[in-house]
């Protein structure tokens, strides 16, 4: 086999077998057949299918025949040799080994007293229903609308003519300036033409509403009018109003949510799993403050430089010893 090929291959386990290939008498026994002894330890058939195990599917499908496991073998013991060397030059007791045992150490420590617990699978389906119920908002949730409008106000149906003629003057000019490239033409007159003193200064920004709440916040009319728009950039008007007559434009709509319990408690249980854990891992970790003696040197913390002169913050104790977490989910119940 080519060396180097064999080198590469052979990089990915060498870490686990570094830190695992010495058998203390704290160390689990070994099982399965003993395939390969080099000195006083042995690789067995288990350990050997492990690591295979550990290996992508691709390079799994390889080692199907006596040769390929004699080639993966060879790896194993290799790394066996090198962990072997190592220790004897006193590697074992460098600070870098040790603060790489220290780190895997603690995970396992995390995994073993929390993780196991991740599942939720103890949650009574009761409490999943107490949260469900709890959190409707969550898993029920109406179709959502954010809109701009101007409003141009008028006091009678005389007023209504005069104010409809400037409406579609005004609509005329957005639709213009839309097409010259102008992205915030509605925004911008309705900053100056709108007599909605509330949403003028946002450009006439209504934010997400559901139409029920449009029509209660504003009139029947508008709302309509606002959610019969399909595509975002949609504009409608002129409308007439109680309060006058008003353009309006789509900006984006939310689709409506309607999870049932039943849908949903797969989703919760995860939630209120991990929202347990982090609540025992916070006490877990006020217990080992409480028993454990602590103290801190200001006077030679203060005098510690660091390179660099922007500083990135600080990390507390709890977020340094955390596994990083993975990418935020979406709020629970959303699509």
């Amino acid at each position: 086999m080519n060396p180097r090929k064999s080198l590469l291959l052979c990089v990915p386990l060498l870490a686990a077998m570094a830190c695992g290939s010495k058998t203390t008498s704290s160390s689990p026994a070994k099982t399965g057949a003993v395939v390969a002894t080099v000195g006083t330890e042995t690789i067995t058939a288990d350990e050997l299918k492990k690591r295979l195990e550990e290996t992508s599917p691709f390079l799994r499908a390889r080692y199907n025949t006596l040769e390929r496991k004699k080639e993966f073998l060879d790896n194993l013991v290799r790394n066996e040799l090198l962990a072997q060397e190592a220790r004897r030059q006193g590697f074992d007791k460098s600070p870098a080994v040790e603060e790489q045992t220290k780190r895997a150490m603690i995970q396992e420590l995390i995994k073993h007293q929390l993780d196991e617990k991740l599942t939720g699978a103890d949650i009574a389906e009761a409490d999943l229903k107490k949260f469900y119920d709890a959190h409707q908002d969550d898993f029920v949730k109406p179709e959502r609308a954010r809109v701009f409008h101007i409003l141009l106000a008028a006091k009678d149906a005389r007023e209504k003519v005069a104010v409809h003629k400037q409406a579609v003057a005004l609509l005329k000019d957005i639709d213009a300036r839309e097409k010259k490239g102008e992205v915030n033409a509605f925004q911008t007159v309705a900053m100056k033409e709108s007599k909605d003193q509330l949403s003028a200064p946002m450009g006439g920004d209504l934010r997400f509403l559901s139409k029920d709440e449009l029509t209660k916040a504003y009139n029947p009319e508008l709302a309509t009018a606002a959610f019969d728009l399909k595509s975002p950039g949609e504009k409608a008007g002129p409308i007439d109003t109680p309060t006058g007559v008003e353009l309006v434009k789509l900006q984006v709509k939310t689709v409506a949510l309607n999870r049932s319990f039943d849908e949903s408690k797969d989703s919760i249980r995860g939630r209120m799993a991990r929202e347990r854990r982090s609540r025992e891992y916070d006490d877990w970790i006020k217990k080992l403050h409480e028993t454990t003696k602590i103290s801190i040197n200001d006077a030679e913390l203060d005098k510690v430089q660091v390179d660099g002169s922007a500083q990135p913050p600080a990390m507390n104790q709890q977020q340094q010893l955390r596994p990083v977490p993975a990418p935020a989910a979406a709020k629970i119940g959303e699509r």
